[in-house]
């Protein structure tokens, strides 16, 4: 009977476990169920708000350049915080998260040294306003336009089209020339003259092909100077003024125009020449 009796209580047993597993599954199964849903919807509705709040942010935020870089903030700490949401759904403790977060910070701040180091530096960028979206810079030896400033990192865009992403830790060891910063830049043409060339009429009339120009500005003056003298040739630098917007479409105007109005001045260019002499030695024959 005790035997029986036994056997009944274990199979109860049994079943019960058995249920219990089933039931603690079943709702461990509708907490993941609820996690994605309001992650899922949660992420929809940030999508959709985003035109919205760049809207607003426009008129609270003039600089493009913070704008770009608290999205992104934003963006990192929404994604984290719906994450925390969704643990504590699964049932996790608020303790049990804090040691848990604890240890992932100080494991991944080990791991992510150097990209913390870009994070201080996109922080100073910003903080001393070294450049701004839209601004025409040489950074790290690349030219072009800051296309993006993000927590991490720089997007460049070149005149090619291309997009250059460079570590922000990088861009403040390194110089940064900002062509944007002062609204005019100096335009700079080295030509080369023969030495049959009176180089004061090419001065005269390279300064005349600046000062035709009406987008290119008297103030600073308009000068030129003997740059340095080569070997069958001579740089005569060309230095103007002009206003940033402008400075492309001035330089490609010289560049295109300058070697007809050489021509037209009588400016000569120099040539490659070879001198070549010959001396008769008695000791060689020479057959007649």
């Amino acid at each position: 009977m005790n035997l029986f009796t036994g056997e009944i209580l274990r199979k109860i047993l049994e079943k019960q476990l058995l249920l219990n597993f089933f039931v603690d599954f079943i709702i461990f199964i509708i907490k993941l169920i609820a996690c994605i849903l309001v992650y899922y919807i949660a992420t929809r509705i940030i999508k959709k708000l985003s035109p919205l709040l760049s809207k607003n942010k426009e008129e609270l935020i003039r600089n493009q350049s913070l704008k770009s870089f608290i999205k992104s903030i934003l963006n990192i700490g929404i994604h984290l915080f719906l994450i925390t949401i969704c643990l504590l759904i699964l049932g996790i403790k608020g303790s049990s998260l804090a040691a848990l977060f604890g240890t992932l910070g100080i494991g991944i701040g080990l791991a992510l040294k150097d990209n913390l180091s870009n994070l201080a530096a996109g922080i100073i960028i910003l903080i001393f306003k070294a450049y701004k979206v839209g601004d025409e810079v040489n950074i790290n030896g690349e030219i072009g336009f800051i296309y993006e400033i993000d927590v991490f990192s720089t997007s460049i865009r070149t005149y090619n089209s291309d997009l250059i992403i460079v570590p922000n830790g990088v861009i403040i060891s390194d110089k940064i020339i900002n062509y944007t910063k002062i609204p005019i830049r100096r335009l700079k043409f080295v030509i080369r003259v023969s030495y049959d060339c009176n180089i004061k009429a090419a001065r005269e009339a390279l300064e005349k092909l600046l000062r035709d120009n009406p987008l290119v500005i008297n103030d600073p003056p308009i000068f030129s100077h003997v740059e340095s003298y080569e070997e069958g040739f001579i740089n005569i630098a060309l230095k103007g003024w002009t206003k940033n917007e402008n400075y492309w479409q001035v330089y490609w105007e010289v560049m295109n125009n300058l070697k007809d109005y050489l021509a037209e001045n009588d400016i000569k260019l120099p040539t490659n020449k070879m001198d070549i002499i010959i001396t008769q030695d008695s000791s060689v024959h020479i057959p007649k």
